[in-house]
């Protein structure tokens, strides 16, 4: 029998409790313990039995230097689940502050398919000091798996599995499983032959059925679902669940067996594809807010909001009369009418950045990055920056085109159109951005189904309020200049 890399994966053992603790209670305790003067060992009580996950659900909600010292003090078996569970940003703020030794000992913790993960987040400089402090062989599995596409099957494969000759009796097979049943693969156990070629497959249940004098090679079933090496994640999660599959292996061109991606791979490759393209529907950021800094997330949003902006102009510019644009500008009559033009734009844009908001927030509640009450606030607040990023990306670009219609005249008698038409834009973005975050969470708070505002409701809303708000806040200006 072969088994690969169990050495460094070991069988994780916690004094744990049966349920997940209260996250706001358990935030509300580690904060008490921050502000005590024995952090150390107060913290170390209160995490204490607590699941790794529980911990790494709630470091969001602490401050970098904070998050350092719950981080600190873990064992270094739940500092590896805790950075594996974590959010991009708090594994990024952990990681850049561990010396080479501490980031060493947690790899050494993890599955090869993990490991290989964190190791690809890491700087290039700082990966070969981790990697030289290593054990040469493990060092040369990692960089096995390193080698190929993130997102292939290659790069979400584990060389922990366990591989058997054909020609073993399944009691010889069950008594090699039991000294390698550490492994992280234990569904299945393959079979392959001397040169590595897989050749069949069977589950742990059938070789506990079978006849223990039977051979492995009568027993195993050779039609063995595999996919190539250098497959699309996607394509391999697909075709998991599609036959219902715990773990697939992976094999070269040649079928030789090069390792097996499993299920919390194959599940979290779902999810991800998921979000992605339903934040894509939305012309949102391809991940979840809270991997994203609020900086990122405008810039990635503003983009599919500027083509409103752009039909918006070619109303406006169809503005019915027989004056030129000058007159215009210099006529307070027909600077209110041409307002009534700039409405189909603003609806346009009120209605992309609500969608945008609510499916972001809706989407985070239904895979849980988002819970009531503990980070509805936080998200909010960032919410509301994004939105103000975005009211003055567009008010910026909106009142831009307008001053170079007028010739570039500074005059207040030339620019208070611009001024006024890009500050009710920018007031109308930031309520929309708004409505699209409170509303899901209002109605999640009632019971009621979040997504049920998510759509054509936010829309709707948003484009009547922001037309109002948009007109009242030019007119309030116009008649202040």
């Amino acid at each position: 029998m072969e088994t690969i890399s169990n050495r460094f994966w070991k069988e994780e053992v916690y004094v744990l409790s049966q349920l997940p603790h209260d996250p706001t209670n358990l935030i509300e305790e580690i904060r008490s313990c921050i502000d005590s003067a024995d952090i150390g060992e107060g913290l170390r009580r209160v995490l204490e039995g607590i699941r790794p996950e529980d911990i790494a659900d709630i470091l969001d909600d602490f401050e970098p230097n904070e998050k350092l010292k719950v981080f600190a003090a873990i064992g270094t078996e739940a500092q590896a689940e805790v950075i594996d569970e974590t959010d991009a940003t708090s594994r990024e703020q952990v990681i850049e502050n561990l010396d080479v030794n501490r980031l060493k000992k947690i790899l050494e913790e993890m599955p090869p398919d993990e490991a290989t993960d964190l190791l690809n987040d890491l700087p290039q400089g700082q990966r070969r000091e981790v990697l030289a402090e290593m054990e040469p062989s493990t060092t040369v599995e990692l960089l096995r798996l390193m080698q190929h596409p993130p997102h292939s099957a290659g790069g979400i494969m584990t060389l922990d599995y366990i591989a058997i000759d054909p020609g073993l009796s399944a009691e010889d097979s069950l008594i090699r499983i039991q000294e390698h049943i550490d492994t992280e693969v234990v569904n299945y156990v393959y079979i392959i032959d001397k040169n590595r070629h897989l050749i069949g497959v069977i589950s742990i249940r059938d070789l506990l059925g079978a006849d223990p004098h039977q051979n492995v090679s009568e027993l195993m079933t050779t039609e063995v679902i595999s996919v190539p090496v250098d497959e699309d994640q996607e394509d391999v999660a697909q075709l998991a669940l599609k036959y219902n599959l715990q773990a697939i292996p992976v094999v070269d061109d040649d079928d030789h067996l090069l390792g097996v991606a499993t299920i919390d791979d194959i599940l979290e490759i779902l999810s991800d594809e998921a979000d992605e393209d339903i934040y894509r529907l939305a012309g949102a950021p391809e991940s979840h807010p809270a991997q994203q800094k609020v900086l990122k997330r405008a810039l990635v949003r503003i983009p599919w909001l500027l083509l409103p902006v752009i039909s918006g102009f070619i109303l406006a510019w169809m503005h019915p009369g027989d004056l030129d644009f000058t007159e215009i500008l210099t006529s307070t009559t027909e600077q209110r009418l041409l307002l009534a033009a700039f409405i189909p734009l603003v609806m346009g844009i009120a209605g992309g950045v609500g969608t945008q908001s609510a499916t972001i927030v809706v989407r985070g509640m239904a895979v849980g990055d988002i819970e009531l009450g503990r980070s509805t606030f936080r998200l909010f607040r960032q919410e509301v920056v994004v939105g103000l990023l975005i009211a003055v990306a567009i008010g910026m670009v909106v009142g831009a085109v307008l001053f170079i219609a007028t010739g570039f005249e500074m005059t207040g008698q030339f620019l208070r159109l611009p001024v006024a038409v890009a500050a009710g834009i920018g007031t109308g973005i930031i309520f929309a951005n708004a409505c699209g975050t409170v509303l899901p969470i209002l109605c999640g708070k009632m019971g009621l189904d979040p997504a049920l505002v998510a759509g054509p409701f936010i829309t709707s809303f948003n484009d009547v309020t922001a037309a109002i708000i948009f007109m009242a806040v030019a007119e309030t200006m116009l008649r202040s200049v």
